[in-house]
């Protein structure tokens, strides 16, 4: 399926951006692709407090988060990358992997060294890339539009988080395997409560009660693990 890449930190450029993506990709029936580059360097709070100014960045907001919410209100098909390392070679990198056939990705007019770092990657991209860029530059108006919709979106992403997990088969099989520990852990208490001459038969050297909790609890470990390697099985293959 063709796609379009979507690089995203949550700046309002990029949410600028983010729009312009989302619409482009339902023109073209293509897939978004979003990526979020993390920076091999970790930041210190201030750090990240002070970038999140300098690029304009609403607080709290998620970009990768959002990109997710308006695709899904526009019914478009989406793919999450995570990588660590240069922003504009990672970039780059990820669309010839994917086979993008379009970049989208926001810049600003800010002036000094906020434009420098916006403006540096934007202008990498462009010369470097082998794919097609659109760099988008904001105006006030499109930056007001983006941050309104930033608000619809978000206000109602707890309610589309519960059901977007609940309606997964790793949910469901989760709330299976939950369900099956609880009866057995009540069959355990209620045995132990009016089977007690039962529980203390010999069995394998020790009472009944004990084998039956071993057992329980070994189950549990089993059930815990088996679920935990399915859940990242599916995460991979999705």
């Amino acid at each position: 399926m063709k796609n379009i890449l979507l690089p995203t930190d949550g700046s309002t450029p990029a949410l600028v951006a983010t729009v312009k993506a989302v619409e482009m990709a339902k023109q073209r029936g293509a897939m978004l692709v979003i990526l979020r580059v993390e920076e091999q360097a970790p930041m210190v709070g201030i750090e990240r407090l002070a970038e999140s100014s300098a690029l304009m960045r609403p607080e709290f907001q998620d970009g990768v988060q959002y990109a997710q919410e308006l695709a899904a209100e526009n019914k478009v098909p989406t793919k999450v990358i995570i990588r660590e390392g240069s922003v504009a070679g990672e970039i780059i990198r990820t669309a010839n992997e994917e086979g993008s056939e379009l970049i989208v990705l926001g810049t600003s007019s800010l002036r000094g060294l906020n434009r420098l770092y916006l403006g540096s990657v934007a202008k990498t991209v462009v010369g470097q890339s082998s794919t097609s860029v659109v760099v988008i530059k904001p105006s006030a108006e499109e930056i007001k539009n983006a941050l309104s919709m930033v608000k619809e979106v978000i206000a109602e992403t707890p309610a589309k988080a519960v059901r977007t997990i609940t309606r997964t088969k790793q949910f469901r099989i989760g709330v299976y395997l939950f369900a099956a520990y609880v009866i057995g852990y009540a069959a355990f208490i209620l045995a132990g409560s009016y089977a007690k001459d039962m529980f203390k038969a010999a069995m394998l050297g020790m009472n009944v009660g004990t084998v039956s909790g071993i057992v329980l609890i070994l189950a549990t470990i089993g059930l815990a693990i088996g679920f935990n390697w399915y859940a990242g099985r599916t995460e991979e293959a999705s």
